[in-house]
């Protein structure tokens, strides 16, 4: 190598060590996701590879100038994960994350919006939906472009009853395990560095493959002498899993105050003029699905005949909810559930009943009245009660988010009771149940599709089925307006609720 050579290298090498900014490695596994967000806090979740020393700084610009430090440390006590609580923020502010890891800064940075202040009005945008099974995630490109404040997970966030295993909750490697791989989805995981997330499982997120305390251990159908008979066997599973799913929620979920984790992880937020009620579907319900239904042995057939002691949310949970609702403030009031609360959907379970004898291959017409058994319409006690609750005290502009369903409709409220978004089918094989629900119910005569969900929906004002989420904006104290989005960031469908005074 000549002279020449000789210096051109170590001019390079200079250069390289002191003009080149320094390149970050990447330290955390999985984060940062910022939840539990309010006008002036929010928690801030990180997983390192070790146990390792974490400060995570927080400043409103991107150069952070100023900024504060935050401290906390990883263990494999929690499966090296940490929940930082950030609070005295400015409402309505974007902050700019940058972590440090044992005093290395992480490749890995985030933003969030805080929410505005209590009671502001002003035109503010959140998103939803549920249901997350497949390697299509194109919904979480287009989420971001409605810049929301939030996303509200209603359930499903992956399906750990079968992707890990149906008894995942049985140990803490199960439950930490979940958690991984929800904070590891694809394109998802890149969308929740810059946007919060609020959360409630759902069935096949929660354990057992089914909703409540019981697993569904199949749907067995026969035909014996030209009739139809079925059988739904279900058992109670351990106690200690649905207690190793609530602990894991608060553990490895930056979550709002949960008021009773004896009872579930249902809670309560404000985000400006609005604020939320999220459900706990799962963990008080104590009767396996198959219960509203009685055999009727001169007939040889299935009645829906649920009597007054089954409940889906029990008793001290809607307590909460009525108390809540009476004391909020609030111009609007969102009750969110992992399934759909619209009342008309007895008439899906009628239909059911009606065709029970039924049978295609594999499926079969009583099928169609115990899927829709868990919905809310499944219990109408306990629904009955609820919507007499909120007449009689004449309460006004309260809204529903739901999913669970693989599809995505909404209804204004003269069917379900409330105005409704059902937005589900985030990313699954097939979102198609709401277009053959139509035809179904259409074509046979056994009830009319818009006499159930009347607002539209995918599938239903559009041809295609793809995936999507609900988009709500909610407009000071004028107006909500809902929309159903597709994939390709298309809106589908959509309508407003006007507030009443």
């Amino acid at each position: 190598m000549n002279r020449h050579s000789v210096f051109a290298l170590s001019l390079t090498v200079l250069v390289a060590v002191f003009f080149i900014p320094e390149v970050h490695a990447q330290y955390i596994t999985h984060g940062p996701v910022t939840g539990a967000v309010t006008a002036n806090t929010c928690k801030v979740y990180a997983r390192t590879s070790t146990a390792s020393s974490i400060q995570l700084l927080v400043s409103n610009n991107e150069n952070f100038t100023p900024v504060v430090t935050y401290h906390a440390n990883t263990s494999s006590a929690l499966d090296f994960s940490a929940i930082i609580q950030l609070s005295s923020l400015s409402s309505n502010t974007k902050y700019f994350l940058k972590v440090l890891v044992n005093g290395k800064e992480d490749a890995v940075r985030g933003s969030f919006r805080t929410f505005p202040a209590t009671d502001e009005k002003g035109d503010f945008t959140f998103v939803t939906g549920s249901c997350q099974e497949t390697e299509n995630m194109k919904v979480f490109d287009a989420m971001p472009k409605c810049n929301p404040y939030f996303m509200m997970h209603t359930g499903d966030f992956t399906y750990p009853d079968y992707m890990i295993a149906r008894n995942y909750a049985d140990s803490h490697w199960g439950i930490d395990s979940s958690y991984r791989r929800r904070y590891n989805e694809k394109v998802m995981k890149e969308m929740l560095q810059t946007i919060p997330i609020d959360y409630v499982f759902d069935d096949d997120d929660y354990v057992g493959a089914g909703a409540g305390r019981y697993h569904i251990n199949g749907f067995n159908s026969w035909r014996e002498k030209g009739h139809i008979y079925y059988s739904m066997p279900a058992d109670s599973f351990p106690p200690h899993w649905r207690r190793n799913v609530i602990k894991g929620y608060a553990d490895y979920f930056p979550h709002y105050e949960l008021p009773d984790t004896a009872e579930g992880i249902f809670h309560s937020f404000r985000f400006g003029n609005a604020e939320f009620f999220v459900l706990d579907r799962n963990s008080a319900k104590d009767y396996p699905d198959g219960a509203c239904f009685k055999y009727d042995s001169l007939k040889r057939k299935w009645q829906f005949a649920p009597d007054s002691s089954l409940v889906l949310f029990g008793k001290k949970q809607m307590d909460w909810l009525k108390k809540s609702l009476l004391a909020s403030t609030a111009d609007w009031k969102f009750i969110v559930s992992g399934v759909p609360l619209n009342g008309a959907c007895e008439k899906l379970i009628k239909a059911g009943v009606k065709i029970q004898q039924l049978h295609w291959k594999d499926w079969t017409g009583f099928q169609l009245a115990l899927g829709f058994t868990r919905y809310w319409a499944g219990y109408p006690h306990e629904r009955n009660d609820f919507m007499s609750f909120v007449k009689s005290n004449n309460l006004k502009n309260i809204i529903v988010i739901s999913g669970d369903t693989h599809h995505s409709v909404m209804d204004d409220g003269t069917n379900a009771g409330l105005p409704e978004m059902n937005a589900s089918g985030l990313s699954v094989a097939t979102t198609e149940l709401a277009k053959y629900l139509k035809l179904i119910g259409n074509g046979l005569g056994l009830y009319r599709w818009n006499n159930i969900w009347n607002k539209g929906g995918i599938g239903i004002s559009s041809r295609e089925c793809k995936n999507g989420f609900g988009k709500v904006r909610i407009v000071r104290n004028e107006f909500v307006e809902m929309s159903i989005v597709d994939e390709d960031n298309k809106t589908i469908s959509t309508f407003q609720v006007p507030f009443q005074k």
